[in-house]
């Protein structure tokens, strides 16, 4: 079985539907009431603005951000679409943030500018800085490094170089973030012309007065929408802007999807019919891992963002009801064709309770002929066609051993396919939290460990005993 939306975003459930060893049409029948309970849930949410706890959840407006002011003011948006030329006067962006604060950006980066792009020059950059990333872990190994190197660049360019702090963090309390951003004025103050600039909450995030209060300009992490679901909001559009991205043709992409995928029938909405099909699958057939597998190397860190938009999404020991019902399936961000030569052996012949998930890209930028000997047969094929033909044969052969996949594929790789992708996984995380009961949009686990974190530090602070080393 296999959809499309509007010929660019391709979605196949063929191996994981309809087969003997899969998800039968008898099962989506027995499911009906649950599907159809969880398609007015989610178009509940679209209308009220309100999730399953009562709590604001305002995912549904992120395509529309630009053309609405819910989420962002006038004010803001004109600085938002200013910052394309503003960020030609830096000569390095460093983005600062955890979770979905950084993850979404990694994605970003990697897709639109990828691996080498520090290695261009200003002129090849059209003008944009250098990116790096921090923030992302406490490692101070990292962080001092990244300092070096940018030291390093400042004596080639035998002047001070500007550098931009972009520092993300609703709260301004976050340990990662906070610590990169004072451990990189502190190591780079002396040799850098240094300029902060911040997303945050709009009234309580603490880092807020103390950048308005140094006359850096700041944008809001939006209310309603959670940093796993931010890379629509101004956390992905501001890092976006700085970095050259088409933000409006990214947009453009969610709202295909949104659009596209509003229908109460399963037949008529290929991201209810997705959520619909994992649900039955973890529930009946025993899945309990989920293997996302981009194959392309510019692809490799979206699967670390869809890990953490599925497991802090639907990993929920309660239901919405109160029930103990440990929730979830274990994420897996894995890439094709590397991940074939390491992890692929446990996926076809290791415990039956995993899917896998395929991401590809339909029409490549670019392409390069090599020679090809497969037995009698000697010839030019393009690696492109090598690295189709290799997830295809990834698929068939976990087939043949009775083992779940879909595929989702862009026609190309632009800022609007990959907007039609993440939003349309932010639907079936959606419907699936859905129809499994459970609040999909909130992390009280996460939650749990914070504070431990911070009560350690506050104890060393005052020179008690911490954590024992």
């Amino acid at each position: 079985m296999s959809n499309s939306i509007n010929n660019e975003l391709y979605i196949d459930v063929s191996h994981m539907f309809g087969q003997e060893w899969n998800v039968t049409a008898g099962d989506l029948s027995r499911y009906g009431e649950d599907i159809r309970r969880a398609a007015k849930a989610v178009d509940g949410i679209r209308t009220t603005g309100k999730g399953p706890d009562g709590s604001s959840v305002l995912f549904p407006h992120l395509p529309y951000l630009l053309e609405e002011d819910l989420l962002i003011s006038e004010e803001e948006k004109e600085r938002l679409l200013a910052l394309g030329e503003r960020a030609k006067d830096f000569d390095i962006l460093i983005s600062i943030g955890v979770g979905g604060s950084y993850l979404g950006n990694q994605a970003l980066f990697d897709l639109f500018c990828g691996p080498y792009w520090n290695e261009m020059t200003k002129e090849e950059r059209k003008g944009y800085p250098k990116v790096y990333f921090a923030g992302q872990n406490v490692d101070p190994v990292s962080l001092a490094e990244l300092s070096d190197c940018i030291h390093r660049e400042g004596k080639r360019a035998d002047r001070r170089l500007h550098v931009l702090l972009l520092v993300i963090s609703k709260s301004g309390t976050t340990i990662e973030p906070v610590s990169a951003v004072r451990g990189l004025e502190k190591l780079l103050c002396g040799e850098c012309d240094l300029h902060l600039m911040a997303i945050t909450d709009k009234e309580k995030g603490r880092i807020r007065p103390l950048v308005e209060k140094q006359h850096f300009p700041c944008f809001t992490v939006p209310d309603g929408i959670g940093g796993r679901f931010s890379v629509f909001s101004q956390v992905g559009l501001v890092f976006g802007m700085l970095t050259g991205m088409d933000i409006q043709s990214f947009l453009k992409g969610a709202a295909m999807v949104e659009e596209a995928c509003g229908s109460k029938e399963i037949d008529k909405n290929p991201a209810l019919l997705l959520g619909a099909l994992k649900y039955i699958a973890m529930k009946d057939y025993g899945i309990a891992t989920e293997i996302i597998m981009p194959y392309g190397d510019k692809l490799r860190s979206l699967g670390w963002w869809y890990a953490q938009l599925l497991g802090e999404s639907l990993g929920k020991k309660y239901d919405m009801d109160g029930h103990e019902v440990y929730n979830g399936r274990t994420p897996v961000a894995s890439v094709g064709t590397t991940d074939m030569h390491s992890l692929t052996q446990e996926h076809q012949q290791g415990q039956k309770n995993k899917l896998v998930q395929f991401i590809s890209v339909k029409e490549p930028a670019r392409d390069v002929e090599v020679e090809c000997n497969e037995k009698d047969a000697t010839g030019p094929v393009p690696m492109s066609r090598m690295l189709d033909a290799a997830r295809r044969a990834n698929e068939e052969a976990l087939a043949s051993e009775g083992r779940m996949s879909c595929h989702m594929a862009m026609r190309k790789l632009t800022p609007f396919h990959v907007g039609a992708l993440m939003y349309f996984f932010f639907l079936t995380i959606a419907y699936e939290g859905a129809l499994v009961n459970v609040n999909a949009f909130d992390q009280p686990g996460v939650e749990d460990y914070k504070k431990i974190l911070h009560e350690d530090l506050r104890k060393y602070i005052l020179g008690e005993n911490g954590f024992e080393e």
